[in-house]
Order: C-alpha cells, then structure tokens, then sequence
C-alpha cells in the first residue's frame, strides 16, 4: 500500500502490512503490525494495526459478485493507523476467491497483476477479477 505522512507530505510506497507480524511500539506497552518514521530526525513513529474483524461485526464482510456488479465499494478489512494515513492499495497474493455459481474456491490468489482468471470445472465456466479498485474511509464505531 502507499502511505503518506499524517499532517504532512511525505509518502512511502510500497508498505506491507501483515497480521502476522507484530512489532513493539517504541516507548509503549502496546505493539502494531507496521511501524515507520517517516523522518529520521522524529521522535514520533507511525504504525499501522490490522484490527480483528471479530471487533466490527456487521462492518467487514466478503465481496459479492452482485457488488463487483453495481461497482460497489464493500469494506474488506480495517486498520487502525497512528501517524500516517493510507492513500493507495496494491493487492498482490494471499487472496481467497470464491465462485459465485459453484461455490468453488481458490486460495492464495495472487492478484498482484490487477486481475485474476481461472477455469470453474464445477460449473463449466470461466471465473475472474478485474478492475480492481481500493478506497479508504473512516469508520467510528
């Protein structure tokens, strides 16, 4: 993803976020999935956690072929950011894709060419994602 500076200008690019990794946050108790400074000079570090969709039942929930459809914006996952806020999304591999017609599933779909194709055998027809699109949007719960 692209990250840019809160209150400021600089942007990194390239930034991975993983919940499977867990850095400490400096001079606190707590931790966060992707620490940064974005000056070397700052005392001040950016971090980004990835929150557990346990926590915002009826907020994040799979794309449907029906929103792909109405080109509906569906919230996938939810961050928690401190410092820094998220500007762009590049989606590469770890994706599930399930098939609207079959229910046959695909995992770690790499999407990182900005569309997927593959072959449904279940139900005798061509399945895809294309036109990939990411928007980010405050949520208060």
């Amino acid at each position: 993803m692209q990250v840019q500076e809160a209150g400021g200008t600089e942007v990194r690019k390239g930034v991975h976020v993983s919940a499977l990794e867990q850095h400490e946050l400096p001079g606190s108790k707590g931790t966060a999935n992707f620490i940064l400074k974005f000056d070397k000079g700052s005392k001040s570090t950016a971090s980004i956690s990835i929150v557990d969709s346990k926590d915002l039942k009826g907020v994040l929930r799979g794309l449907t072929a029906e929103d792909a459809d109405a080109g509906k914006f569906v919230p996938v996952a939810a961050l928690e950011c401190r410092g820094l806020e998220p500007i762009g999304y590049t989606p590469e591999s770890d994706w599930m894709v399930e098939a609207a017609n079959s229910q046959t599933k695909w995992d770690d779909v790499d999407l990182s060419e900005g569309e997927w194709t593959e072959y449904d055998e279940k139900a005798g027809e061509g399945v895809g994602v294309y036109k990939i699109r990411s928007d980010f949007k405050v949520h208060r719960p």
